[in-house]
């Protein structure tokens, strides 16, 4: 390797001898145009060659279809092979941006993997003379070949960002990120096969792909190996794809990123101005997402702009309302399809009327509520949603606020930041995976029902007009009104953008108030889908005592009737005090719990909150228990027939006039002298799903002096920190 990588002049000497055409190619460099567009270097590189490669169909049908042009048999004869070891060989790129550029490939046909690869890259570069780079393009970051594992070596001169490193004093940091071009680029020093995983481990990966979307370069930079990544969003901009004037042929790989940017069509080279190009990088880079949620929904929706607004034309402020008529919107004397108020100056504020908390729950409520970010207003069928736009973080400290008192311990709060991130950056994951171009788009139902049994779950893709909702369906937003200590903003801000992931993946982690002892798996609650990371977990300092088996009816019986010690067993009066909001402190008794029914009350209860009649209930039986003991398929007798009714929510949703406490429960009847049911008593354990993070365990950890990473591994076994944007 170190012969071959010592004479990469030679090898493209020997190359263009053998291949005129190719040979062609490379002169043709030096008749390719740059242009610099701006003091950071910036530079437009016209080159027509690379028109193939730049418009490379990348779907998963397109690479199925074709012949893989890095596998030995489908090379042309006049392209040698350099033998680099460890089942790699080094080939002169046929299609060159720099002025001396090779691939380096695998001998075997096997996807483009970075983690299959980067200590090869990281010895390469260990290597390499001073005046190469060696670098890599994920499968969706710029790869015209992402089913064939290979890098790429070049010559470095004329690529800014290398100019940049090459000329400025680097920290002494280990790691440290700069913004050369308006995105962050992190920077890692003296790196090492051991240093490199540990750093791309924090790195999340979207649904349905196998590593993060990056683009990475190594160089050897006086003695030392310094490794440049660059996290991906998407892998081509939206003005690749236009059919009009807009149109720019510009696919973002490595060295686009690093600062030289290829277009092959004059035109490109033309017009793409600075904030063109940067443009690009902001849409092809991961940011802080915007989130739009929605807040609520009514015919007719009283608010108040509390600072001035703008709808594109005029500036508002003061008390408004909206209403919808004829399938339009009705403001201020015109006629919307759909209304948009931006802030006229900073985040802005605003204020909703009346807005709905704790929808079907035993806490529902309306209150006056203020938010900032934008307000746009969207029709529904015969009625309106008023839904807020801002960004994540701003989001999440709304959240933290809302979903437990801000003066819990920062602990706690940090946790909870981590994991409400963690669960609606995992929604947009999953929703932008759903709208790719090239997957196939598969309604999944939510809903299965036979004549005699019904099981539903409710998730957030129900929502479609916005990302998530406001209330406990998603997780609480109540805007700034909760907003009342620093703890909340302190906890946001020292976790900035830290998610949890498991396996390398960006976890949808979930949440309940109060487990009972015991959480619950994810299947128990919605999707027939097993997450290794939403497990039964005691809720428990001590963890040399088995969980026992809650599926088994027996065993289910008689944790519930007890109270086994847990974290969320015994909260102090003064911890509840702390991290429960005040309509959260009018529940009690939720770690175990009783509810009484007579017969004929739970029998018109059923028939109205479920639409089915099966007469006078006679009997409740749990046909399948989760993990954590509570029911997600229940059989109702009656004495005009019988039903299952299933998952955990549904249960909850038609045994009581708002929601049971929790599904984990059992049930005793009284019955009369000729032996009829005049009551049934459920008794029951926990508040809420109880899948993933007890809200009141972990406050119970934090008050005791757990960290907030010591929290997230108890009840999120496997998982590690990282980063999505």
């Amino acid at each position: 390797m170190n012969e071959v990588l010592s004479n990469l002049s030679g090898c493209i000497r020997m190359q263009l001898e053998a291949w005129p055409e190719v040979r062609k190619s490379f002169e043709a460099l030096d008749a390719v145009r740059t242009k610099v567009l701006s003091s950071s270097g910036l530079t437009l590189q016209f080159n027509p060659a690379r028109i193939g490669s730049t418009t490379a169909a990348i779907s998963r049908e397109a690479i199925r279809k074709r012949k893989c042009f890095l596998c030995a048999e489908s090379r042309r004869q006049e392209q040698i092979s350099f033998d680099l070891g460890d089942g790699y060989e080094l080939l002169v790129n046929p299609y060159p941006i720099l002025k001396e550029h090779f691939t380096v490939t695998s001998r075997t046909h096997r996807r483009q993997s970075l983690s299959d690869c980067y200590g090869k890259m990281l010895s390469i570069a260990g290597v390499l003379p001073s005046e190469y780079i060696i670098f890599y393009n994920g499968p969706r970051s710029g790869a015209s070949a992402p089913d064939h594992l290979h890098l790429q070596i070049g010559l470095s001169a004329g690529i800014p960002l290398v100019d940049k490193l090459k000329s400025n004093i680097l920290p002494e940091k280990a790691l440290f990120t700069i913004e050369p071009f308006g995105y962050p680029v992190t920077i890692m020093r003296h790196t090492t096969p051991e240093s490199f995983k540990a750093y791309y481990n924090t790195l999340a990966i979207l649904d349905d792909e196998y590593e993060p979307r990056l683009n990475v370069m190594a160089m050897n930079l006086n003695g030392e190996v310094i490794c440049v990544f660059i996290p991906r969003g998407k892998h081509r901009p939206d003005c690749y794809y236009a059919t009009d004037s807009s149109k720019r042929l510009v696919s973002p790989g490595a060295i686009d990123m690093f600062g030289l940017v290829i277009t092959p069509r004059e035109e490109d080279f033309n017009t793409l101005t600075e904030d063109d190009v940067l443009k690009i990088y902001k849409e092809v880079t991961p940011r802080e997402p915007l989130l739009n949620v929605g807040i609520m929904q009514s015919q007719h929706i009283r608010f108040s702009l509390d600072t001035p607004y703008s709808d594109g034309r005029n500036i508002y402020e003061g008390e408004n309302e909206v209403s919808v008529n004829n399938g339009r919107i009705i403001w201020q004397g015109e006629s919307y399809g759909e209304l948009s108020l931006q802030p006229a100056y900073s985040k802005g504020k605003f204020t909703l009327h009346d807005v709905t908390i704790g929808r079907d729950f035993h806490w529902e409520r309306n209150e006056d509520q203020s938010f900032s970010g934008s307000l746009k207003f969207v029709i529904d069928g015969d009625s309106l949603w008023a839904v807020n736009t801002l960004p994540v973080e701003d989001y999440l400290t709304s959240v933290i606020s809302s979903e437990m008192n801000p003066s819990a311990p920062k602990e706690f709060l940090k946790a909870h930041a981590v994991i409400s991130r963690s669960w609606v950056l995992a929604q947009l994951s999953a929703s932008r995976s759903k709208k790719d171009a090239d997957r196939s788009e598969t309604a999944e139902s939510n809903c299965i029902t036979t004549p005699d049994r019904i099981i539903k779950w409710y998730d957030h893709d129900q929502h479609t007009l916005f990302d998530v909702c406001a209330d406990d369906h998603c997780q609480r937003y109540q805007g700034l009104t909760r907003i009342d200590n620093p703890n909340a903003v302190l906890a946001v801000h020292d976790t900035h953008a830290e998610t949890l992931v498991y396996d390398g993946h960006l976890c949808d982690a979930r949440f309940s108030k109060c487990c009972g002892g015991i959480s619950e798996q994810f299947e128990t609650c919605w999707q027939d889908r097993h997450e290794e990371y939403l497990t039964p977990v005691r809720d428990a300092s001590f963890t040399d005592k088995a969980i026992p088996d809650l599926t088994n009816e027996a065993e289910a019986e008689q944790w519930i009737r007890a109270t086994p010690p847990s974290f969320c067993s015994k909260p102090s009066e003064n911890i509840l005090k702390k991290v429960l909001n005040g309509y959260d402190r009018e529940t009690t008794g939720f770690y175990r719990w009783k509810v009484q029914y007579s017969a004929e009350e739970l029998s018109e209860l059923f028939a109205r909150k479920s639409g089915i009649r099966i007469g006078r209930i006679t009997a409740m039986e749990p046909v399948r228990r989760g993990p954590s003991g509570r029911i997600f398929e229940l059989r109702i007798k009656g004495t005009e027939g019988c039903v299952a009714i299933g998952k955990e929510l549904e249960i909850r949703r038609v045994l009581s006039e708002s929601h049971l406490y929790s599904s984990a429960f059992v049930v005793d009847t009284e019955k009369d002298s000729e032996g009829n049911i005049l009551t049934f008593t459920l008794t029951g354990a926990g508040w809420g799903h109880g899948v993933g993070l007890c809200q009141i365990g972990a406050a119970v950890m934090g008050s005791n002096g757990y960290g907030y990473r010591e929290i997230l591994s108890h009840y999120y076994p496997g998982t590690t920190l990282g980063k999505f944007y």
